[in-house]
């Protein structure tokens, strides 16, 4: 099976066949540090990510790396042991599956990474779905979607009220199957009673694009926590810029600024604080597919300004990698977001890790990472000694 692909939904077609705003002035001069963490144990393309509590033999948060090239990989990576382990493998493998971690089916104690639908080979596009519990070091098998799907993006929310969900849902939306290219259709399940529902339906079609969940847009008058659909492809405009918003209390989808960049193939997002002079939870988007161009383009949205902000690049392209959020290497106190394997700008795959370090102004003991005008570590460096490349260029505002 080749790995090369220029996009996300045309990909898995052939297979199965076989308004922007400016951020105001203070977060125009946010900050932030890139850190070259240890590589996978395993290059691949096609792996995504989630966070969640790590497995008996590491410690902390952990970072996941979810099947992919090689179908049925799980590996995870400890920031705070500075050490990846390779962990039970899917019962499905899979590639272009969407992954997100929610609370385990009911009966089973903890949070659970969940790995949905996805295509393997030349087999059928799946609607599988599996749950991998930290605290058993064990996949479960769980219902199956309605529909048969890959290339999708999940995220965690709240359920909807009045389908027969309950609790906290794993939202599924877009992708691709057999028939289609791109999809809109929308589903969630409720590991509580062990149930999906069809939900409304995105307002574009898309498929190779990025999902999470983050606070909702207050200039929508929408509140609570909302689901993101980030970029993607579909037959119409094979990279997209365009991002919506679901609303849980109202079971319906909004648009919201576009992003700065156009992408595709870029299947992960994750939400983490904001960089210093934005306020509340945001949501980071890094690199991608435009065109025939990798990205390292890194950018954060504000829910509460309703804006985005262009980063500092990434030291590396990716596209079809994983994306997390989760403490950073070896400085646990401050938040990093991650982004790991893929392809590089070359289509090779790759097992590169590395993660944005969020600078912000916090109150109490924990400290922002130090300022580094040049990749040098100094004395102050939050990394030094821990065999971490460090490197950081000054942000670009959306313009």
């Amino acid at each position: 099976m080749s790995h090369s692909r220029t996009r996300g939904w045309r990909r898995i077609a052939v297979l199965a066949m076989a308004p922007l705003l400016a951020l105001p002035a203070p977060a125009a001069t946010a900050q932030g540090v890139w850190v070259t963490a240890p590589s996978m144990p395993t290059a691949r393309a096609g792996v995504t990510g989630a966070a969640a509590d790590c497995p008996e033999g590491l410690r902390g948060t952990c970072v996941y790396s979810i099947g992919g090239a090689n179908g049925g990989a799980l590996e995870a990576y400890s920031p705070a042991v500075g050490t990846w382990a390779t962990l039970p493998r899917m019962k499905t493998p899979r590639f272009g599956q969407a992954t997100t971690t929610a609370p385990c089916p009911d009966g089973v104690r903890g949070d659970c990474v969940y790995a949905v639908g996805g295509i393997f080979g030349g087999g059928p596009v799946q609607a599988t779905a599996e749950a991998y519990s930290t605290e058993t070091n064990a996949w479960l098998t769980v219902r199956s979607m309605p529909t048969a799907r890959a290339n999708a993006a999940a995220a965690t929310a709240p359920c909807p009220e009045g389908l027969g969900l309950r609790g906290t849902c794993v939202y599924v939306f877009g992708g691709t199957d057999t028939v289609n290219p791109t999809l809109a259709t929308v589903e969630a399940y409720s590991p509580a009673t062990n149930t999906w529902a069809t939900l409304t339906p995105l307002k574009t079609p898309r498929a190779a694009h990025a999902g999470t969940a983050a606070p909702c847009p207050g200039d929508l008058g929408l509140k609570g926590t909302c689901v993101y659909a980030i970029g993607g492809g579909n037959t119409t405009t094979p990279d997209l810029a365009s991002v919506e918003v679901y609303s849980p209390l109202l079971n319906a989808w909004q648009y919201v600024p576009d992003m700065p960049t156009a992408r595709s193939d870029a299947p992960g997002a994750a939400t983490a604080p904001c960089p210093e002079g934005m306020s509340d939870g945001c949501v980071y988007v890094l690199g991608g597919l435009n065109g025939s161009t990798g990205l390292t383009t890194a950018e954060a949205y504000s829910p509460v300004a309703n804006a985005w902000v262009t980063l500092p690049s990434m030291p590396t392209a990716h596209r079809e990698h994983g994306v997390a959020a989760a403490p950073c290497p070896k400085n646990t106190r401050t938040d990093c977001v991650y982004a790991y394997g893929g392809l590089d700008t070359a289509g090779a795959q790759t097992a590169v890790t590395e993660a944005f370090a969020i600078e912000r102004e916090e109150a109490g003991p924990k400290p922002k990472p130090s300022p580094h005008p040049t990749p040098t570590p100094s004395a102050d460096d939050p990394f030094e000694d821990d065999g971490l490349d460090v490197q950081k260029k000054a942000p670009r505002p959306a313009s």
